[in-house]
């Protein structure tokens, strides 16, 4: 009798812990927190800007700025330039589209649409430590717009612009 409860007590347990860590999952995708600072619209269809990324180190800070970019594009929109307006609100995505976005940027399919401008260096004056473990890093970045923008309304995240209201 002691053993059977003591079985139910860790089978209950486990499944506790089993969707507190689903929950955890769905929670892990987040549109970030970076600044954006827009510099010049580049060749026929991309965009250059400068990102800010924060990071516990500087090299945490630098990985997360390809990301953090698409992410701009897509949920945020780049203030100044043409695409002043996001392509997704964040406040309607739904559910399916959230999964979409997770295995997005999870892939790394997202690198093909963005690109760290120049040589790849990043200029000193760009580079903040803010806390004892947190670091922003600044790093011009061009994005592929409308190509990500095709993407996007190919698998059905974005309406098309010419498909009316």
């Amino acid at each position: 009798m002691k053993t059977t409860r003591i079985i139910i007590v860790l089978a209950l347990l486990a499944g506790c812990y089993t969707t507190s860590a689903l929950a955890q999952k769905k929670e892990d995708f987040s549109i970030g927190n970076y600044e954006v600072q827009f510099i010049r619209t580049g060749v026929e269809g991309t965009i250059l800007f400068k990102i800010f990324s924060y990071g516990k180190n500087y090299d945490k800070a630098l990985e997360n700025a390809k990301p953090d970019a698409v992410k701009a594009v897509i949920f945020k929109g780049i203030p100044g330039s043409d695409l002043m307006r996001p392509m997704v609100k964040e406040y309607e995505i739904s559910t399916s589209q959230r999964d979409f976005f997770e295995d997005f940027f999870s892939s790394g399919y997202y690198l093909n649409f963005v690109s760290i401008s120049g040589d790849g260096s990043v200029d000193p004056r760009d580079v903040l430590k803010i806390k004892r473990r947190q670091y922003k890093v600044g790093v011009v970045v061009s994005v592929q717009k409308n190509n990500l923008r095709k993407y996007l309304e190919e698998v059905d995240i974005v309406k098309a612009l010419d498909s009316g209201f």
